[in-house]
């Protein structure tokens, strides 16, 4: 119950943050909001304040904002408050806001909370495996410099040269011992395939989380780090899916997936279940801003395209696009949450 408990919230929280944002902006924007819906289906109970009806729908997993004059299909009475009536600058913050919303959510969060520097992976073939380093081993310093975090290992580690031995004093079930390691430096594909140069000891974080300390500037710093890296990650792996580099199979989580994660995040801790929803944010904020019909971020895309040619696409060509993208993403849902069922409940 606790488990389910948590995902509900959880999916209802994001969602809410993104039609917030949406919601928020569109006001400013001089947009007439006429629903707000936290959950999707049958409204279970409504309440109206000013021009906007304010619901709470059955299925928690959803929400919507309908603005006045949103769909193509709308009747439009070419009113000031409708939101075809905007010019696209407009009407691009305001379909921005949503995902911008949860990114802002997200990059809270990684100020906040941050990976230890418990060493999880440790590749075979590498620096840090050669010297003796071990799975469950937590970094306490590197050359002297004190270590609490993940963030602060990579740092030093990919600041690191490969001609100088970085030495790693580490703690190991209360015995505190030492390593020199020394990096290799490994070209790897980055951004969208780019080639890029940086030093590697060959370990990955173990997963656990905790809260930041420190000052101000440090919880800002670590969290720009923290979601900078994330998102360069993110993008990295929807670029490889695009070029067929990995497959959608076994490395795509869905809704059945996440709720998984996030049930077993909850048994944790609730500081563990944060940082999950702080991923989640930053997944859903770079998903919707895609371009792709039926998210934001296609509908940015038909604003672009009706900047360049001076009028809108036709209501024929929106609605025709959006039935093949919905039909899409529909097989796509089935085919990772088949994917996720196989994964977590029957081979298992």
């Amino acid at each position: 119950m606790l488990a389910l408990l948590s995902v509900i919230v959880v999916f209802s929280t994001v969602i809410l943050i993104h039609e917030v944002g949406h919601f928020i902006m569109a006001r400013r924007m001089g947009v007439k909001v006429e629903r707000f819906s936290l959950g999707l289906g049958k409204v279970l109970f409504k309440i109206k304040r000013g021009d906007t009806e304010y619901a709470l729908s059955l299925i928690p997993f959803g929400g919507y904002v309908k603005m006045a004059g949103e769909e193509p299909a709308d009747k439009r009475e070419g009113k000031p408050w409708e939101f075809s009536s905007k010019p696209p600058g407009k009407r691009f913050l305001i379909l921005a806001a949503g995902a911008s919303l949860n990114y802002i959510f997200a990059f809270i969060i990684f100020c906040i909370i941050l990976p230890t520097s418990r060493i999880g992976i440790v590749l075979e073939d590498m620096p840090a495996y050669e010297a003796g380093v071990k799975t469950g081993d937590r970094i306490v310093s590197i050359d002297s410099t004190g270590v609490r975090y993940w963030q602060d290992v990579l740092d030093i580690v990919s600041s690191a040269s490969a001609d100088r031995p970085l030495n790693i004093r580490i703690d190991r079930e209360g015995e505190i011992l030492g390593f020199d390691v020394v990096p290799k430096i490994i070209e790897a594909p980055g951004l969208f395939g780019r080639q890029v140069k940086a030093a590697k000891i060959g370990i990955g974080y173990y997963g656990d989380v905790e809260l930041l300390q420190g000052s101000l500037y440090r919880h800002i710093k670590m969290g720009l780090a923290q979601t900078w890296s994330n998102t360069s990650l993110t993008y990295r792996f929807i670029w490889y899916l695009i070029t067929g580099k990995v497959s959608v199979k076994g490395s795509v989580t869905g809704p059945v997936g996440i709720a998984v994660i996030l049930g077993k995040a909850s048994k944790i801790g609730f500081v563990n279940l944060l940082y999950i929803v702080g991923h989640i944010n930053l997944a859903l904020a770079i998903f919707n801003l895609l371009p792709f019909p039926v998210l934001d971020g296609g509908h940015i895309l038909f604003l672009g395209l009706e900047k360049i040619r001076r009028r809108p696409m036709s209501v024929k060509t929106q609605d025709r696009v959006q039935y093949v993208a919905v039909s899409l993403l529909v097989a796509l849902f089935l085919f990772v949450s088949y994917n996720d069922i196989m994964m977590w409940f029957i081979k298992r």
